[in-house]
């Protein structure tokens, strides 16, 4: 397997996304008096168990992803982020992190977390 296939299986599709969909929010984000944008997604899995005397005493499983957004106009920097990996979260750290590189501040918001 690729590693864009693998990102594709594992992180985009749950969230219905698609390489089109990256592509459109991509563009959104990038608009003009943007000079450099990107989105940076994460994704980690961690298990583990506890044993005493060879017996299962605990166990957990974690799930922890995301997406970061970061636009960049001159010299002003716009980041947001979110916990949901979805178009319409994306979409709403895009908007964010345009609108603060644009606005002429520094700044960082949280754009969408799902419980």
């Amino acid at each position: 397997m690729s590693d864009l296939s693998s990102v594709s299986e594992h992180l985009l599709a749950p969230g219905g996304l698609t390489l089109d969909s990256l592509q459109s929010v991509l563009g959104e984000l990038a608009g003009p008096g943007i000079d450099a944008a990107d989105l940076y997604f994460q994704g980690m899995i961690s298990e583990s168990w506890s044993l005493e005397d060879g017996i299962v005493k605990e166990g957990s499983f974690n799930l922890d992803q995301g997406v970061g957004v970061r636009a960049q106009s001159g010299e002003k920097t716009g980041f947001a982020y979110s916990n949901a990996i979805t178009e319409d979260a994306l979409r709403t750290a895009a908007r964010a992190a345009r609108s603060i590189s644009r606005a002429g501040q520094n700044g960082r918001v949280q754009a969408f977390t799902s419980q």
